[in-house]
């Protein structure tokens, strides 16, 4: 096992810390025909808390895209409990589970947010990439995060 130098560590420490909460709410078109939000839309929830996430850290996606740095997928796993409709609240809490060289592991839950109690609907991981596409290359997950402070 390779050996994390001290300033990768602090990076990693502080990454483990950070968790960000994402409101949205469910739309007509994220629906299926049996009324309830289809499988596949969680993934887009899960986009919308990775941006919210990468906000928190002073990162703006938009603009790195626009420079071409891009946040593949390489692995997705998602546990359906129970089931939101039209017009839910959904809230999507994001927190990193593991540091790697070159990805990072991000737990992401989704809610549905009640007034007196949230319902656990989604439970899900989801280990993203940097990627510069400008040389096809991985960018290294403790450089790009070197400058957040939290």
């Amino acid at each position: 096992m390779k050996e994390v130098n001290e300033k990768d560590k602090v990076v990693i420490d502080k990454l483990l810390g950070i968790e960000d909460f994402k409101e949205i709410e469910v739309r007509v078109d994220d629906t299926d025909l049996m009324q309830v939000v289809h499988s596949n839309k969680y993934l887009n929830y899960f986009d919308d808390g990775f941006i919210s996430f990468v906000q928190k850290l002073n990162k703006d996606c938009g603009a790195l895209h626009k420079e071409g740095i891009v946040f593949p997928v390489r692995k997705v796993e998602i546990e359906y409990l129970r089931s939101a409709t039209f017009g839910d609240k959904i809230l999507i809490h994001t927190r990193v589970i593991k540091v790697g060289n070159t990805s990072i592991t991000l737990a992401m839950d989704c809610y549905k947010n009640n007034k007196s109690k949230d319902t656990l609907l989604v439970k899900g991981t989801i280990v993203r990439l940097i990627m510069d596409m400008n040389n096809n290359n991985l960018i290294k997950i403790t450089d790009f995060f070197r400058d957040f402070n939290q």
